[in-house]
């Protein structure tokens, strides 16, 4: 997406029309249009130079160690160690993989654990200073596309990356460029199509203005993957890590209370825990349910993708 002038949708180029308006955490506001063709919604953006200045901010990354404390930080600890270990199962051995957009590493780190050969990119300079403490190699600060590695990789991790791109096409066919022949690629985005996206709309959590450029459904990403040489194998619509939280946080900002304030506050750093911790351990149980639904609907509040590069 190159600006707020766009009328055209940058997957099919059918036209866009206004559909949203959404306050960010920081009181800004932010409009977004609806493909009338393929209903995928995209942020509109005064310029590149403006959104990442207000979509990046320092305190997005956390305080000094890590982007979350206690629970939470052990919640992604777990889950990242968990995708590890099942990809290492899926591949049978050990071999090379990407993290694009790593964020602390805690994913390489589990699969540095299983004697992987490990790289990383992330844009953040405090996330990547993270990463090379956790998993004790560099870690480039950028994009994919300004990496030099030599590429051969046999796993790429797109983990809650490609929404945050402004060319996710341009990504995914440069990705199976590079990539080992045979290899995988494992795709999570935020599903446009779920239940909590189509019962909040604006409130829904994983908008996420504005650093979301995209809300996707899974069709989206299989369209894009089919033209960057990758098919799809298989796809998940549960995540403990994402979609329970999605509906709580959702209902508290279709509520009237700030946008995003209880996963703000759980972030290291934060001075303001107690109330909205309590408010967290409060929702998160019964929001399994709608989650837990929603996904045997295969209409995830997230979706996982796993994708084989074609021969």
């Amino acid at each position: 997406m190159k600006s707020s002038e766009a009328s055209q949708c940058a997957f099919c180029g059918g036209s866009l029309f206004a559909c949203w308006s959404a306050v960010d955490s920081g009181g800004h506001a932010w409009d977004y249009l609806r493909c009338g063709k393929c209903d995928l919604i995209q942020l509109s953006i005064p310029s590149k130079e403006e959104w990442k200045r207000l979509a990046y901010a320092d305190d997005y990354y956390g305080g000094e160690f890590s982007k979350f404390t206690g629970a939470v930080q052990e919640l992604r600890a777990f889950s990242a160690r968990r995708r590890a270990r099942e990809i290492h199962r899926m591949t049978g051995c050990p071999g090379r993989v990407l993290d694009v957009g790593c964020g602390e590493g805690l994913f390489l780190k589990a699969m540095r654990d299983l004697r992987w050969e490990v790289e990383g990119c992330e844009v953040g300079e405090r996330a990547a200073s993270r990463a090379e403490k956790l998993t004790g190699g560099p870690i480039h600060r950028g994009d994919f596309q300004s990496m030099k590695s030599s590429g051969g990789w046999n796993v790429i991790m797109l983990w809650h990356v490609l929404e945050h791109v402004e060319e996710p096409a341009a990504l995914l066919r440069q990705l199976g460029e590079r990539a080992a022949p045979g290899a995988w690629l494992v795709v999570a985005v935020p599903n446009a199509a779920s239940w909590q996206a189509r019962c909040f709309g604006p409130s829904w959590f994983h908008l996420d203005p504005p650093r979301h450029l995209f809300s996707m459904n899974v069709e989206h990403v299989r369209t894009l993957a089919a033209r960057g040489g990758w098919n799809v194998r298989d796809v998940r619509h549960f995540s403990l890590e994402y979609n329970p939280y999605g509906w709580a946080q959702s209902l508290l900002n279709a509520c009237g209370f700030r946008r995003d304030a209880m996963y703000e506050t759980l972030k290291s750093g934060s001075k303001k825990r107690s109330l909205w911790r309590v408010a967290a351990w409060t929702l998160l149980g019964p929001s399994i349910i709608p989650a837990v639904c929603e996904s045997a609907f295969r209409v995830g509040g997230t979706t996982v993708l796993y994708l084989k590069k074609n021969p």
